[in-house]
C-alpha cells in the first residue's frame, strides 16, 4: 500500500533550492533511512511529509484513509501524563475497530467489504490487534516503567524526547516518519528499538547518525545532496559502497566522454584547415561535424564534485609509558551507589570505550577521572605520569564565551590570519565566522569544540559522547582522526560502530559496579518485543458475490492496465537500442523489464481469474 508519494516536489529558501524535482514514494512495510549532510533539508523533507510545508513546485500525494506520525524537535505535552501521552493513539484505533464492526454487519455489498478490507489494512499495520502489549513494551523499553501517572511537563529534555519517541510508536500511524530517534537512547534502549521497529508493519523513515542502527533497520537508503534524493536498495554499509561504485562509474563515463570530444575536435579542426582542397576532405569535414554533433548531444551528466568535508589532525607529543593510575574511586548520589574503581591503569597509546546506560554515571567518572569532582572514597586518588597534556570533549560543549563570536573565539588563540584559515578548513564559511557562539548550532558548536581540542596538542584525549549533533561525513573523518592520533583516548559514546571501530579496551558502569574489559565493546542484542494481544482474524469475513457489472469493469481495469505494461515495455526496448548506454543503464533497464515481466504476469492472471469468474455464472 502507497502510504505517501513526492512527485517532482522543489522547496526554496531565500535563493537557495533546498529541494529540487524529488520524487520519492513510502509504501508499507518499507524501512528507509534518510541521509545527508547537517542542513541539507531532511528535516524539511520531513515537514513536507508530513503536510506542515507546502512545496514550492510538485505535489504531495498521500493514499486513502493514510495517517502518519512524525516525532517533533521540541515536543509539549500540556498537563498530560506519561500515560496519556502514550495512549494518544488508542482513540484512533477504537473508532476503526468499530467502524469495522459496522461494516462486517454489512457486507452483502461489495462496497462495504472493499471498504473494510482497505480499513482492516489500516487497523492491523497500526498494530490495532497488539495494542496493549506495544503499550507495555514501549513502556519497558524507553524507561518509564511505574512513572505512567507523572506530569509529562516535568520530565527533563532527554526523557520529554523519549516520551516523544513513545507517542509516535503507539500513534495508530501506517506510517512513521522519525527524526533523530536514537538521540538520548543507549545502548539497550537503541537495540530495543530496533526490535520493535522491526515488527511494525507500516511504513518507516528515519533519520539518524547511527551506523549500526542504520544497518540493523534500513532495507533502503535516501541520500539527500544538494536538492537532489538517490533512493539505494539495502542498509547504510551497502549504500556507501553503492554510492561510490556509483560516482566512480559516473567520473568514468565523463571522463572517457570528454577524451573522445577533444580527439574529435582536433580531428574536426584538421579537417576544417583542409576541406577546401578537395571534395574528398570537404566531405570529411561535414561527416566529422556530424558525429561531433552526435557526440555532444550524447554528452552523459557532468559528475557533481563532492562537497568538501572537514580535515580534522589530533597533533600530540610522546607521553609517558604510564599515563594516569588511579585507585579508590566511588561515587554515589542520592544514596545509590554509581561506581566503585579499585585499582586501573591506563598505558600510552590505549583506545579504552566507556559504556553503560543513561544516568548510570560515566560523565562523572570521567569528571573524578579528570579531578573535576572528588572521591566519596578518602584513601581515592588519581594521578597522571610526567608530561601528560590533557584535553578534555564535553558533551555539554560548554567553556565558551558566549559573547564572542567565532572569529574572536579563535582570535585569541591562534591570532587574526590562522583564524580564518582553520575555520574555513572547518567549514564555517567566512560570513559564518562572525557569528556569536551562543548562536551556533549544535553541529557548528561541536566543529568548534573539537577544533579547540585539537589545537591543545593533547596526549590524552577524553571525549564525552564527541559524534553527538554531527553528520555522519564528520563522524566518519573524526573517526579517521582519532584512528591516526597517537596518543591515549578514553571515549564514551552510544555510537557502537564509532567504538568497535577505535577501542580495543572497554570500561563498563552499570547498577553501580565497574568493570575492565580487554576487548572493544560488543554490539547490543536485538530481541523481537512480546506483542500478544487480540489476534486477527484467521480469514476475512466471507466475501459477498460481486454483481456482472462489477466483474466486467474489474476486467476493463485489468486490461487497461496490461495494455499500459506492454507500452512500457515496448519503450523500454527502444531505449536499450541506445548505442550510448552505460553498463549502469543496462543493469537499470534489465531490472526495470524484469520487474515489469512480473507485474504483467500478476495482472494477467487477475485477468484470467475475472474471466472464469465472469464465464461461470
Amino acid at each position: 500500500m502507497r502510504l505517501v508519494h513526492l512527485d517532482g516536489v522543489g522547496y526554496s529558501i531565500g535563493d537557495r533550492d533546498l529541494l529540487r524535482s524529488v520524487r520519492f514514494e513510502l509504501r508499507s512495510g518499507d524501512r528507509v533511512a534518510l541521509v545527508g549532510r547537517n542542513g541539507s533539508g531532511k528535516t524539511t523533507l520531513i515537514r513536507l511529509l508530513m503536510g506542515e510545508l507546502e512545496p514550492h513546485a510538485g505535489r504531495v500525494r498521500y493514499g486513502p484513509g493514510v495517517t502518519l506520525a512524525a516525532t517533533r524537535q521540541e515536543p509539549r505535552f500540556g498537563d498530560k501524563t506519561v500515560r496519556q501521552v502514550l495512549q494518544e493513539g488508542f482513540a484512533r484505533l477504537e473508532q476503526m475497530e468499530e467502524r469495522l464492526g459496522e461494516l462486517e454487519a454489512r457486507l452483502d455489498d461489495p462496497k462495504n467489504y472493499e471498504a473494510w478490507e482497505e480499513l482492516h489494512a489500516h487497523f492491523q499495520a497500526a498494530g490495532g490487534y497488539t495494542r496493549k502489549s506495544r503499550y507495555r513494551a514501549v513502556l519497558a523499553g524507553l524507561r518509564f516503567d511505574g512513572r505512567e501517572e507523572e506530569p509529562a511537563a516535568r520530565l527533563s529534555g532527554g526523557e520529554a524526547r523519549r516520551l516523544e519517541l513513545g507517542r509516535a510508536l503507539l500513534a495508530a500511524a501506517d506510517g512513521l516518519l522519525l527524526d533523530e530517534p536514537t538521540n538520548h537512547l543507549d545502548f539497550e534502549m537503541r537495540a530495543w528499538l530496533v526490535g520493535f521497529l522491526g515488527e511494525y508493519q507500516g511504513g518507516l523513515l528515519f533519520v539518524s547518525h547511527d551506523r549500526w542502527f542504520m544497518d540493523s533497520l534500513a532495507r533502503k537508503v535516501a541520500h539527500l545532496d544538494r536538492g537532489e534524493l538517490s533512493v539505494y536498495e539495502g542498509n547504510y554499509s551497502a549504500f556507501r559502497q553503492a554510492r561510490a561504485a556509483r560516482e566512480e562509474q559516473a567520473e568514468r563515463a565523463w571522463q572517457n566522454w570528454n577524451e573522445r570530444r577533444a580527439q574529435l575536435e582536433a580531428s574536426l579542426e584538421q579537417a576544417r584547415r583542409w576541406a577546401h582542397s578537395s571534395e574528398k576532405q570537404a566531405i570529411r569535414k561535414r561527416a566529422l561535424e556530424t558525429r561531433y554533433d552526435r557526440l555532444l548531444a550524447e554528452e552523459p551528466p557532468r559528475p557533481l564534485l563532492a562537497e568538501r568535508n572537514v580535515r580534522i589532525r589530533f597533533p600530540a607529543a610522546r607521553g609517558p609509558e604510564r599515563v594516569l593510575e588511579a585507585a579508590a574511586l566511588e561515587k554515589s548520589f542520592g544514596g545509590r551507589r554509581l561506581f566503585r574503581v579499585e585499582s586501573l591503569t591506563v598505558r600510552r597509546g590505549e583506545r579504552i570505550a566507556l559504556t553503560g546506560p543513561n544516568g548510570a554515571g560515566k560523565s562523572t567518572l570521567l569528571r573524578v577521572l579528570l579531578g573535576e569532582l572528588p572521591s566519596d572514597d578518602p584513601a581515592g586518588f588519581v594521578r597522571t605520569g610526567p608530561g601528560v597534556r590533557v584535553g578534555y570533549y564535553d558533551q555539554k560543549l560548554s567553556g565558551f564565551d558566549e559573547s564572542l563570536t567565532l572569529f574572536e573565539t579563535l582570535h585569541r588563540l591562534v591570532g587574526d590570519k590562522e583564524a580564518h584559515n582553520l575555520l574555513g578548513a572547518w567549514l564555517f564559511p567566512y560570513e559564518a565566522q562572525f557569528k556569536k557562539v551562543a548562536d551556533l548550532s549544535g553541529g557548528e558548536r561541536a566543529r568548534l569544540a573539537l577544533l579547540t581540542l585539537a589545537l591543545g596538542e593533547a596526549n590524552l584525549l577524553v571525549l564525552d559522547e564527541p559524534t553527538n549533533h554531527l553528520d555522519l561525513e564528520t563522524v566518519e573523518a573524526l573517526e579517521k582522526a582519532l584512528g591516526d592520533y597517537q596518543g591515549t583516548l578514553i571515549v564514551v559514546s552510544h555510537d557502537i560502530a564509532f567504538l568497535q571501530n577505535l577501542a580495543g579496551r572497554t570500561w563498563t558502569v552499570r547498577n553501580g559496579i565497574f568493570e575492565d574489559l580487554p576487548r572493544p565493546p560488543q554490539p547490543p542484542r536485538v530481541e523481537k518485543p512480546v506483542t500478544e494481544g487480540k489476534k486477527p482474524p484467521a480469514r476475512r469475513p466471507r466475501r459477498a458475490k460481486k454483481s456482472r457489472w462489477h466483474v466486467e469493469r474489474r476486467i476493463e481495469e485489468l486490461e487497461a492496465k496490461i495494455e499500459e505494461l506492454h507500452e512500457q515495455l515496448e519503450s523500454l526496448h527502444a531505449r536499450a537500442a541506445n548505442p550510448g548506454l552505460g553498463p549502469d543503464d543496462y543493469r537499470e533497464i534489465a531490472a526495470t523489464e524484469d520487474r515489469l515481466h512480473r507485474e504483467l504476469a500478476s495482472l494477467e492472471a487477475a485477468w484470467e481469474e475475472a474471466v472464469e469468474e465472469l464465464e461461470g455464472e
